[in-house]
């Protein structure tokens, strides 16, 4: 098993975007074939939080997430437990070219909303 510094970004209706970084918020690392929560980067933020409680009430309009070599999935856990939006996901080399993809349909974040990754070599 290896471990893989997961990042992501969230674009906004509002056009602003935010950006998140590995499991612990500070560089983390998700060990491969185990899932974890991707959380804001607390090197632009105050402290690394959950996205909807860093962000509620934002809609999230595009997105991307990748992992060092590979992002299995990423999605909006939803305060009640269920899977609420599906986030695209893509290798760090083609994060450059392809940059954020609109989700299927805009979703509102709400304070609890987590977003979990899992990775693989």
């Amino acid at each position: 098993m290896t471990t893989q510094v997961v990042y992501g970004s969230l674009r906004f209706a509002d056009g602003t975007t935010g950006i998140l970084n590995g499991t612990d918020g500070a560089a983390g690392a998700n060990t491969d074939g185990t899932q974890a929560e991707l959380k804001s980067d607390a090197t632009f933020y105050v402290v690394s939080a959950s996205a909807g409680n860093q962000w509620p009430n934002r809609v999230i309009t595009h997105a991307s997430v990748s992992g060092g070599t590979l992002c299995q999935f990423a999605y909006v856990l939803s305060r009640e437990g269920t899977v609420a939006a599906l986030l695209p996901v893509m290798s760090r080399a083609s994060m450059n070219d392809a940059g954020m993809l609109p989700l299927c349909k805009p979703y509102q974040l709400k304070s609890g909303d987590t977003i979990q990754t899992m990775t693989r070599a």
